[in-house]
């Protein structure tokens, strides 16, 4: 029978559906909070960086400005010197034309030098039968003196009746001395022609041999004038390409000023919209300050009832003590983890320690908390697994598929969380304590489901005495981390550095809080101890 002092089981289940709300409603502020705390933060960055961007914007529109006047001095510069290759290269084919003329004229030079000297030769040829011919004439004009000596003599002999041959004995011999006198100027002429003969052939040949050589350095420059119209040719192809080119960047460049100065005006826009925003982000932060005091007063009436409520112990002395007795009967507890930390031995042996207690327990195990460990846990109370969970004292909601069937274990690939939490309150006859797995759900339903499920099962499914430990590894995502450490009243973090684990209450209604603690493994239970040292 239900008295007036004694609250009905469902004004029960209201109050703590209420009182759970409220916690779940601190815990999404303090998430709100710190994402507001933290946007605000972020705000004050971006309007930073927006005003160094206005401020950089402004800087290199003029920049542009002053590039795109550098690019079209350039563009006109190089379509001089463009045009100026091109006469090069005009200049060049004109050089070859000429240079071709010359070894032609050069060439024609050379045949008339070889024809010149075949003539000259063929004149010392005759000069030579001339003096050859003179040399007979020599020989007439000896042979003449030689008569008319003989005529002379001949004439003495003779006496008177000779004068007359004596006469011409000595006409004889005056033409021969005069022939003999042209005779010896024919030749000393006829040496001169000849050395002058000699001269010219000899000139002749320098000459021909000079052609040659000419006609070789003409062909070689002519050869080079070839390579340097090629390469003239290549530049000015490559200069008119250079000059399209800068004409087109010249337009572009005109283009990306006029986009710069677009930009410049935006990020001042958007620097001007920060300052706004940033106004109502202040606003708003006060108000969710606001919010969260009038969230602390209404929950203050629960953390002063968990204050003195009782208390689960865990199974390990130290840990025990640090929390104050425990864990708080009726509360929200977390536990985050890391990826070396000892969680594993510290849930079985937490399960195993509230089963002994008289408590039942549901449980959602990590991926590596095998049935060996939890079995070892039970081992070392009054009662077993196989008979826990034969008598409705123990529920498993496996999610990694890694325990065998069997009664009270719920494979999640087949059945609902929200189902298999149903079926356990409905089996169970003892206050409940749930350690949830939040990285398994979220693996499971996704975040947002995982979320959506944990308001489903406090909104009436628990009692006021069932106690929830959610186990928050370092993967789960740091909004929904928050969301749960804000709305627990006990928070425990137990973590591993350089090998050397430790454990710290972090919120709780009593306990120290703030105290880092080291702890030992253990090879059996209760698996870990907490010292004090």
């Amino acid at each position: 029978m239900v008295t007036e002092h004694e609250p009905s089981v469902p004004e029960q289940s209201s109050a703590v559906t209420e009182e759970r709300a409220v916690a779940n409603a601190q815990g999404a502020l303090d998430v709100v909070l710190a994402a507001s705390t933290t946007v605000d933060d972020q705000l004050a960055r971006i309007d930073d960086r927006a005003t160094e961007q206005a401020t950089d914007a402004d800087w290199i529109a003029d920049e542009m400005a002053s590039l795109s006047a550098t690019i079209e001095e350039i563009a006109a510069t190089a379509t001089e010197v463009s045009e100026q290759s091109q006469r090069a290269t005009r200049a060049a084919s004109e050089g070859q034309a000429a240079a071709a003329d010359a070894i032609e004229t050069m060439e024609s030079v050379r045949e008339i030098g070889e024809a010149v000297g075949d003539e000259v030769a063929e004149l010392r040829e005759r000069v030579d039968r001339i003096a050859d011919a003179l040399a007979g004439i020599d020989r007439i004009a000896d042979q003449t003196n030689m008569l008319a000596l003989n005529a002379s003599i001949e004439a003495a002999r003779a006496g008177e009746d000779t004068d007359g041959f004596a006469v011409v004995a000595d006409e004889i011999k005056a033409l021969a001395e005069e022939s003999q006198r042209q005779a010896d100027e024919i030749d000393a002429t006829l040496s001169a022609v000849r050395s002058a003969t000699d001269d010219t052939v000899e000139q002749l040949e320098a000459a021909v041999d000079g052609i040659d050589t000419g006609a070789e350095q003409v062909s070689t420059a002519m050869s080079r004038l070839d390579d340097v119209a090629d390469t003239v040719t290549e530049t000015a192809d490559g200069i008119a390409s250079v000059s399209d080119a800068t004409d087109e960047q010249a337009a572009t460049s005109e283009a990306v000023a006029e986009r710069c100065e677009t930009v410049a005006d935006r990020a001042t826009a958007i620097d001007d919209d920060l300052d706004a925003i940033r106004e109502a982000r202040s606003e708003q932060t006060e108000m969710l300050g606001e919010i969260d005091d009038v969230l602390a007063a209404a929950d203050a009436d629960r953390l002063a009832r968990l204050a003195d409520a009782p208390t689960l112990s865990t199974g390990v002395d130290g840990l025990d003590d640090l929390c104050g007795g425990g864990l708080v009967e009726g509360g929200q507890c977390v536990l985050r983890s890391g990826e070396e930390a000892a969680v594993d031995g510290l849930l079985a042996q937490l399960c195993a320690t509230a089963v002994a207690s008289g408590r039942a327990v549901s449980l959602t195990p990590t991926p590596t908390l095998d049935r060996s460990t939890l079995a070892a846990a039970f081992a070392a109370t009054d009662r077993s697994l196989d008979d826990a969970l034969a008598g409705d004292d123990m529920f498993v909601l496996d999610m990694f598929g890694t325990w065998d069937g069997g009664r009270n274990v719920f494979d999640l690939d087949r059945t609902t969380l929200a189902a298999a939490n149903e079926r356990t309150v409905s089996r169970r006859d003892a206050p409940l304590l749930v350690v949830g797995n939040v990285l398994g759900e979220i693996e499971t339903m996704g975040e947002q489901a995982a979320r959506e499920a944990r308001y489903e099962n406090d909104d009436g499914l628990f009692d006021a005495t069932d106690t929830v430990l959610n186990v928050v590894g370092d993967a789960v995502p740091a909004t929904l981390s928050a969301f749960y450490a804000g709305a627990a009243d006990q928070a425990l973090t137990l973590s591993a550095e350089d090998g050397a684990q430790s454990i710290e209450l972090t919120t709780a209604p009593r306990g120290e809080v703030g105290v880092r603690r080291p702890v030992s493994r253990l090879s059996s239970p209760p698996f870990l101890r907490v010292r004090r040292d």
